[in-house]
């Protein structure tokens, strides 16, 4: 915490979005983030609404009313998550009922925490802050995973290069790595990318 101000150090900078259907709730949130130092960049009064802003502003986290008309809650979550292509936006839900099978459902959704009205501010602002700090990390591992899988299907593609290399020149392993290597510096493109060309090449020539 911010010492002066009793500010969660990691809340400057973060944007978030804001989804309740009564209007008074919504405005009562947006004064207690405010205060804490968040940013809101948006108010959404229905599911769809909510979908629709998170998509125009890509927020940080949202906070996200369970009962909404046209699309509770619990859906909007799960569309937009399963939408969004920029990363894991973390989503805080809040509802009027302590009810077991709803927070089932929330967990099914990839909801990372769940307020029972009325909320306060020193309720809100942890769970605000625990749910951004988990939305970090997951994104964080999936940026890891994403890149070991590129990094496993860049050397599948370079193998089966170099194999088509050494049946085509009657050559070693090693010496069509290193044409390959070198033809690459020579266009000054990736290896993958030269690799995916002569794979390209041999079956227009086979």
């Amino acid at each position: 915490m911010d010492g002066s101000l009793g500010v969660p150090l990691s809340s400057k900078g973060i944007n978030i979005l804001i989804a309740e259907d009564d209007v008074a709730v919504a405005k009562g949130f947006q004064l207690i983030l405010e205060k804490a130092g968040y940013r809101i960049v948006g108010l959404a009064h229905d599911g769809i609404q909510a979908m629709d802003l998170a998509i125009k502003t890509t927020p940080d986290l949202i906070l996200m009313d369970i009962k909404m008309p046209r699309m509770d809650g619990l859906e909007a979550a799960r569309r937009i998550n399963q939408n969004n292509r920029k990363g894991y936006i973390p989503i805080v839900l809040v509802t009027a009922y302590a009810d077991q099978k709803l927070v089932e459902k929330a967990k099914e959704s990839g909801v990372l925490g769940y307020l029972v009205k009325p909320v306060h501010l020193d309720d809100l602002v942890p769970a605000v802050e625990l749910a951004y700090s988990a939305a970090q990390r997951i994104n964080a591992l999936e940026g890891v995973v994403e890149n070991l899988s590129q990094e496993l299907e860049s050397r599948k593609v370079v193998e089966r290069a170099k194999g088509i290399l050494m049946k085509r020149l009657n050559i070693s392993e090693e010496e069509a790595l290193s044409m390959m290597q070198k033809e690459s510096r020579r266009q000054r493109i990736k290896l993958r990318d030269l690799a995916k060309a002569i794979i390209s090449s041999d079956k227009v020539m086979s």
